[in-house]
C-alpha cells in the first residue's frame, strides 16, 4: 500500500470539518494540509459523529493499556501472518488501511489455564501413578482425551504438564480482574502466548463478542503505522514482540496442538482521523528506543511497554483537546509524595482536573464551531431552516437532530456527544493515568500525578542511551511530555510557585532513581542517570 495525498479533499464539507478541526494549514504544529481521514468503511453505529472525528473510533476506559497493548500486537500478528502482506507498518493506503486481520483464539490454551481445575486436583494427589493420573483427568469430562490427547506426547509426565501451568498461569496479566476465559491474557512475550478476546455461544462456538478489545489497539496501531519511525520499528517489532524463540513462548506452544488454531477474523477496523500527528511519532520514539536495547530481556519488555502505551494514549487524547481548543498543552506536575512538596501537589491537582476536562471543552468548542459556521448561517436563512441544518449536521456528524424548533437543534448536538463521551472516552485520561502509574489518589484529597517506580523505569529504558545528567534527563522529560519535576521547570510553568517545593521534589526524584539502581552521583555537584541495558551505561559517567 503506498503513501496516500495528504491533501484536504475540495468537497465544500470537507473543508467545513477541517475548519471544525483546526486543520488550517500549519496550525498548531501539524504537518502543512494534514487531511481529515474518511473512515475506510461506513461510519460504525454510534449515535452521533462528533467525538469520534476528534479522536477515532475509539479509546474506551474499559480498555485498560495492557488490553490496549494486547489487542495492538494481536493486530500486529494478524498482518504479520497474512501472505498477502509486505509488512506489519506499510504506512497509509489508499483503502485507509481497511485491511482485515485474523486473531487466534487458542482456545486449548485458555482452557488449560483458566477453566480446568481437574489438573490441580489430581496433580496433588499423592501416590497417584503418572498412567492413573493422565486416565482420571480424561475421564472427568466426555472428549477430553479426543482434544487434549496430544499432551501426553508433549510432556513426559502429568506432573510436568500440571507444573507448566501453573509457571504460564503465573504470566496472566490482570489476574485479579474476574473476566470470562476468552478475555483472560497473558503478558506478550512471544507470537504463541498472544490470544483474541471473543465471547463464546452456549455451543462453545466462536463469537466476536470484543468486550475488552474495544479498537483502541487499532488506534495504537494506527498511531505507529502513521509515524515516522514505522520503518524502523517493523523488524523489532517482528524479532522482540512477535517471536517464537523466548522460553515463556515455547512452553505455551507447547500447550496448543498442532493443529490450525481457531480464529477470529476481524473486517470491521477502526478510525484514527489524522494522517500524522506529533502524539504518533513521541509513541513510535518510545517503543523504537525501548525494543531497541538489546541487553533488555524480552521477557522485561511488556511492563514497560505497556506503560509507555498508556502513556501515548493519555497524551494523544490531552493533545488532540488542546488542538481543538487552540489552546498551548498543559504541563503534568509529577509529585513525589511528600510533605515537602504539597506546593506541587497542588499544581499537580490542578492539572490534572484540567486535562480530564480538555475533552469535555473540545466537544463544546467543536458543536460550536459548526452552529457558528458560514454553512450553519446559510441553511439557517433556507425556506424550510430546519430540513436544511438536519441535512447539514447528518453530513458533518453522522446524525439526524429530533428537536422542532431550528434553535434547539445546536443544543441537542452538544448534549448527544456529551452523553455518551462522559461515560466513557471522558474518563480515560483519569483511568489511565493510574493503570500506568503517573498518577495517585486519596480519599479525600482527590487525585493528581505522581509517578510509581515502574513508571520511572519505563521513563529512563525510553530516554537515556548513556549517562545523562540528571538536570538533562529533567529537561527531556519536560520538553518530550510536558512533566513538570524539579525548580528549572517549575519556574518556567509556574512562576508564582514556591521553588522550595520543587527543589525538594527534584531530590526525592534523584533519591528514588538512586535507590532503584537507575542513577549515580559522582560528587556533589554531577549526579548521571544511568539505563543499566544501554550498551555504555557505565563507561562514560
Amino acid at each position: 500500500m503506498s503513501d496516500a495525498s495528504t491533501t484536504i479533499p475540495a468537497d465544500p464539507i470537507d473543508k467545513l470539518i477541517a475548519q471544525v478541526m483546526r486543520l488550517q494549514d500549519g496550525e498548531m504544529g501539524l504537518t502543512q494540509g494534514n487531511r481529515v481521514m474518511r473512515p475506510a468503511n461506513d461510519v460504525p453505529n454510534v449515535e452521533i459523529w462528533l467525538e469520534q472525528r476528534i479522536w477515532g473510533h475509539r479509546l474506551y476506559n474499559d480498555q485498560t493499556p495492557w488490553l490496549l497493548l494486547l489487542e495492538a500486537l494481536n493486530m500486529m500478528a494478524g498482518y504479520a501472518a497474512d501472505q498477502n502482506l509486505t509488512c506489519v507498518f506499510p504506512g497509509i493506503g489508499e483503502h485507509h488501511e481497511a485491511v482485515p486481520y485474523d486473531m487466534l483464539g487458542r482456545p486449548e490454551l485458555r482452557h488449560l489455564l483458566f477453566r480446568d481445575r481437574n489438573l490441580d486436583e489430581i496433580g496433588a494427589f499423592p501416590g497417584s501413578t503418572p498412567g492413573t493420573q493422565w486416565a482420571t483427568w480424561f475421564s472427568r469430562k466426555q472428549g477430553l482425551e479426543d482434544r487434549f490427547g496430544y499432551l501426553r506426547k508433549q510432556f513426559d509426565s502429568f506432573n510436568t504438564l500440571c507444573n507448566a501451568v501453573v509457571l504460564l498461569r503465573g504470566a496472566e496479566v490482570e489476574s485479579e480482574r474476574h473476566r470470562r476465559p476468552t478475555s483472560r491474557h497473558l503478558a506478550p512475550r512471544g507470537l504463541d502466548m498472544l490470544t483474541a478476546d471473543y465471547g463464546e455461544s452456549k455451543t462453545g462456538t466462536i463469537n466476536k463478542d470484543r468486550r475488552f478489545f474495544s479498537r483502541g489497539g487499532e488506534l495504537l496501531y494506527f498511531m505507529l503505522n502513521r509515524s515516522k519511525s514505522r520503518k524502523e520499528l517493523e523488524p523489532l517489532v517482528k524479532s522482540r514482540l512477535l517471536s517464537s524463540d523466548s522460553r515463556w513462548n515455547k512452553l505455551a506452544s507447547a500447550l496448543q496442538p498442532n493443529v490450525p488454531n481457531a480464529m477470529v477474523s476481524i473486517e470491521s477496523i477502526g478510525y484514527l482521523p489524522l494522517a500524522s500527528h506529533p502524539a504518533y511519532d513521541r509513541l513510535a520514539e518510545d517503543w523504537l528506543a525501548l525494543l531497541s536495547l538489546e541487553a533488555l530481556p524480552d521477557d522485561s519488555i511488556p511492563e514497560p511497554l505497556m506503560r509507555l502505551s498508556g502513556l501515548g494514549a493519555l497524551q494523544y487524547v490531552v493533545d488532540r483537546g488542546s488542538d481543538i481548543l487552540g489552546e498551548r498543552p498543559t504541563p503534568y506536575p509529577i509529585d513525589m509524595l511528600s510533605p515537602e512538596t504539597v506546593n506541587v501537589q497542588k499544581f499537580s491537582k490542578d492539572c490534572f482536573s484540567r486535562h480530564r476536562e480538555l475533552s469535555r471543552r473540545a466537544i463544546k468548542h467543536t458543536a460550536k464551531t459548526l452552529v457558528d459556521s458560514e454553512e450553519w448561517r446559510l441553511a439557517s436563512a433556507k425556506p424550510i431552516p430546519r430540513a436544511a441544518l438536519v441535512e447539514l449536521v447528518s453530513r458533518v456528524f453522522a446524525y439526524e437532530p429530533e428537536s422542532k424548533k431550528a434553535q434547539d437543534i445546536a443544543e441537542e448536538i452538544e448534549n448527544e456527544a456529551l452523553a455518551n463521551h462522559d461515560q466513557h472516552l471522558g474518563r480515560v485520561v483519569g483511568f489511565y493515568a493510574e493503570q500506568i502509574g503517573l498518577a495517585t489518589a486519596r480519599r479525600g484529597t482527590g487525585r493528581w500525578y505522581a509517578a510509581s517506580d515502574g513508571m520511572l523505569e519505563a521513563l529512563v529504558l525510553a530516554n537515556v542511551t548513556s549517562p545523562m545528567e540528571f538536570g538533562m534527563f529533567l529537561e527531556r522529560l519536560w520538553r518530550r511530555y510536558g512533566f513538570v519535576i524539579g525548580t528549572d521547570a517549575g519556574r518556567r510553568e509556574f512562576p508564582e510557585s514556591n521553588y522550595d517545593h520543587f527543589r525538594s521534589n527534584q531530590r526525592l526524584l534523584e533519591d528514588r532513581l538512586r535507590i532503584l539502581g537507575l542513577l549515580k552521583r559522582l560528587s556533589d555537584d554531577c549526579a548521571f542517570v544511568i539505563n543499566p541495558f544501554a550498551g555504555n551505561s557505565e563507561g562514560s559517567a
